[in-house]
């Protein structure tokens, strides 16, 4: 497709920079192809820019186009990007019905009519869930080369395919760790992305209507056949891959400057105006707080099946009677060795990386190794667990006590700190947030949505930077910044490839990331007027000192930060094992990592749940973990965990009875939003009036019926109050929805119902057959 390059020819450039990538395409006169570029800009797009002119030598040519995504840093015309991908698709694939584009950060889809002309566009929300860059950070996350790997790595795969979550990064990470701790292979988890991947861009685009054929696919996902493949099956449609669809964007661009050629040349020119830097934020140093000093009296790496980083803070007896406690976490795991009376002996830390047994095997060989270097003989008298894997790890190893993390934690702030009222927690993907009252946990709150707060998202910035994580502090602080998104963790990322390509500096997109991480915490997962006066920051990212003094810096409070910050969770677990210690133990030992203890993955099909098994076998003894039940394995009958205990649902309902004979007309209740929480009381009213009433909780698939019907992106409660409603119209006569504003509470703060549930039963009446029928009272 391409032809001969000759400098001194008439020449037409199309520029499209994404969030990620770089393309162009270099085109004559007669729209002949004649080069093509396609380049990862990390930021730098007026660089790759100009390093492409300069290797083709180019000083003048007759147009240049750029796309409305690309900053204007060469002087060019510039073009909607929707108009580029119209040129482009009209030049090259005018029978196409459908053309999907699916970037870096934006996915979308343009609808033509039967003559070819543009009919309509529809893309994805603000997030980037199904896009390539949500793809790229999960094949780092895998420690792949990119997602070209991950694609054909996925192909490869003649297995099942995982449930990954596509929607957003905490909950991909989640899944992934517990694919990996279920046995899938390489090859099945990329697949699962890939297929998660696809069903998101279909779901958005494709919820009410099924695509007019024939289908392409452009952008650079476009690439990535297995999305293609999953797409194609999802869809049920033959989808077009066209040569170049890389570059529809450009090369639309490129066309688009051929169609308005006048004879003429313009050379080439770069926009060298200096924008002035805006600092959003101060210099990040630490000023209220004291900052302590994490070194112990020996530390070193032992290397075992993992590394584990060891730290011994006081001298073991000879003879020494011990408690340990374990944090089994999403990305690591620590371990926590404390004397009779709770003072920290020792603590080991390593990388859970989805094999939470082999590193408790690998802390445990760590600890052995040194009480016999030492010459130290010691006695374990509990153990306890925490995390993520406490409560399969804690079957395993035979924990004492398997305890919260929310416990462990507080446990662990009030004993360094009794006059903590506030702990702030940041774990490698989840971030929590502690409130105390005289040593005790009043309220607690993690986050439930949103990775962008979390320890690996630093961790993921400081490497795509090319900053060690050791050194991650030293280069922030001191350092003034800009301010990036705290919304998404992908958008952060287009945030600061923005950034640089305005020539801020790596240390300072390292204070940014911070600053983010801070902003998103406070909005999302706390709430700054919950912060309390004594704040205790604990979890491995503590020991930044930048992310610190950012949290001081915006807060304007002392924050405490313990020598074991990275360790309190296990530390809170020796604790309680410790204070709770009869003279007995269930604990195995530490001789456990000399077992090779394999672990099989069953499934339970007593009872509907199909629960998950971990099973392993131990001295003889079979361990099993994962059932949703209250069964023991060698029990071969479903047991229920609420058996004797008093159902409240129940005897209610047993109290809510047909108070007055019901009459032909029936009313419908939607089980949905806030009106699940009423149904009896709704039942209850319409019953004593004499009016039969049935409700939509046998409805099958709500959520999946919504998206069908909603006349926009919704998200998933709203989608399925779509569902509900379409579920009760055949068989009632009203749909009773009535208007929520706000819940009178005269003794409480004012609170309002989400903004969506308060107009969710206007929605209902776009509806097919509903406006007839809803009751809709405010």
């Amino acid at each position: 497709m391409e032809k001969s390059f000759d400098t001194n020819g008439k020449y037409f450039i199309g520029i499209d920079a994404g969030s990620t990538a770089l393309s162009i395409v270099l085109m004559d006169e007669h729209k002949n192809i004649i080069d093509t570029s396609y380049t990862y800009h990390h930021g730098k797009i007026k660089e790759t820019i100009e390093q492409y002119f300069n290797k083709k030598q180019l000083k003048k040519v007759c147009q240049i186009a750029i796309t409305s995504s690309t900053p204007q840093v060469v002087k060019a015309s510039q073009v909607n990007t929707q108009v580029a991908y119209v040129q482009a698709v009209k030049e090259f694939l005018p029978h196409v019905r459908t053309l999907v584009i699916i970037g870096g950060e934006k996915f979308g889809v343009i609808e033509f009519d039967e003559q070819g002309n543009y009919s309509e566009y529809r893309g994805n929300t603000s997030c980037a869930a199904g896009t390539g860059g949500f793809l790229d950070q999960q094949a780092r996350r895998l420690q792949l080369a990119g997602s070209q790997e991950l694609s054909q790595l996925a192909l490869k795969n003649v297995g099942d395919i995982p449930k990954i979550a596509s929607r957003c990064a905490v909950f991909a990470k989640t899944d992934l760790i517990h694919s990996q701790q279920e046995g899938y292979s390489i090859h099945e988890i990329c697949d699962g992305l890939c297929y998660g991947l696809a069903r998101n861009i279909a779901d958005t685009l494709f919820a009410s209507k099924k695509p007019a054929q024939p289908v392409a696919i452009v952008g650079g996902v476009s690439l990535n056949k297995a999305v293609i493949k999953h797409l194609e099956t999802i869809l049920d449609a033959t989808v077009i891959v066209p040569e170049l669809s890389h570059l529809y964007g450009s090369l639309g661009a490129a066309l688009w400057a051929v169609s308005r050629a006048d004879g003429s040349e313009m050379p080439i020119e770069f926009n060298h105006e200096l924008e002035l830097k805006e600092y959003n934020y101060e210099k990040l140093d630490i000023v209220l707080s004291q900052y302590p000093d994490f070194a112990g009296i020996e530390s070193y790496v032992y290397h075992a099946k993992q590394d584990v980083e060891v730290d011994i803070y006081a001298t073991f007896a000879k003879e020494t009677e011990a408690f340990i406690g374990i944090d089994i976490g999403s990305t690591s795991t620590k371990m926590a060795v404390t004397d009779s009376y709770g003072n920290m002996l020792a603590g080991f830390y390593t990388r859970t990386a989805g094999k939470p047994l082999e590193a408790v095997q690998s802390l445990f060989e760590a600890l052995d190794s040194y009480a016999q270097q030492k010459g130290v003989t010691l006695s374990v008298k509990g153990a306890a667990t925490t995390g993520s894997g406490r409560k399969f790890i804690g079957t395993l190893i035979g924990a004492d006590i398997i305890l919260d993390e929310i416990s462990a934690h507080a446990k662990a702030a009030v004993a360094l700190n009794p006059d903590v009222d506030t702990i702030i927690e940041i774990g490698g993907q989840d971030s929590k947030f502690t409130m105390l009252k005289n040593g005790n946990v009043v309220f607690s709150q993690m986050n439930n949505v949103c990775a962008a707060g979390t320890g690996s998202f630093i961790e993921e910035q400081a490497y795509k930077l090319g900053c060690a994580l050791s050194q991650y502090a030293n280069r922030a602080l001191g350092m003034q910044s800009p301010v990036a998104s705290d919304r998404c963790t992908v958008f952060m990322e287009r945030d600061i490839n923005y950034l640089m390509s305005k020539g801020y500096s790596t240390d300072e997109l390292l204070a940014t990331v911070l600053h983010s991480v801070v902003e998103n915490y406070l909005s999302k997962v706390s709430g700054e007027a919950k912060i309390g006066n004594c704040i205790c920051f604990q979890g491995a990212t503590a020991k930044n000192k930048a992310l610190v003094a950012a949290f001081e810096q915006r807060l304007q409070k002392p924050i405490f930060v313990s020598k074991y910050c990275h360790l309190t969770g296990a530390l809170g677990c020796a604790l309680e094992v410790m204070e709770t210690y009869t003279g007995k133990t269930k604990f195995r030992g530490i001789d456990l990592y000399k077992q090779e203890i394999p672990i099989k993955n069953e499934t339970c099909n007593l009872c509907t749940n199909h629960c998950k098994l971990k099973v392993a076998e131990i001295n003889g003894e079979i361990v099993a973990y994962g059932f949703l039940c209250g069964r023991d394995y060698h029990y071969k009958k479903f047991v229920s965990k609420s058996k004797g205990v008093f159902d409240f649902t129940k005897e209610r309902k047993k109290i809510i009875s047909n108070k007055t004979k019901s009459q032909p007309a029936k009313v419908g209740i939607p089980a949905a939003l806030h009106l699940v929480d009423e149904l009896d009381l709704w039942i209850d009213f319409f019953e004593r009036l004499g009016v039969s009433v049935s409700t939509s909780m046998d409805c099958p698939d709500p959520v999946a019926t919504g998206k069908r019907l909603a006349q926009a992106e919704f998200c998933a409660p709203m989608a399925a109050f779509h569902g509900h409603i379409a579920y009760l119209l055949d068989t009632c006569d009203f749909i009773f929805a009535p208007i929520y504003i706000e819940k009178d509470a005269p003794q409480e703060a004012r609170r309002q119902y989400c903004y969506y549930t308060q107009f969710a039963p206007a929605l209902g009446y776009l509806l097919p057959e509903a406006s007839q029928k809803l009751l809709s009272p405010v």
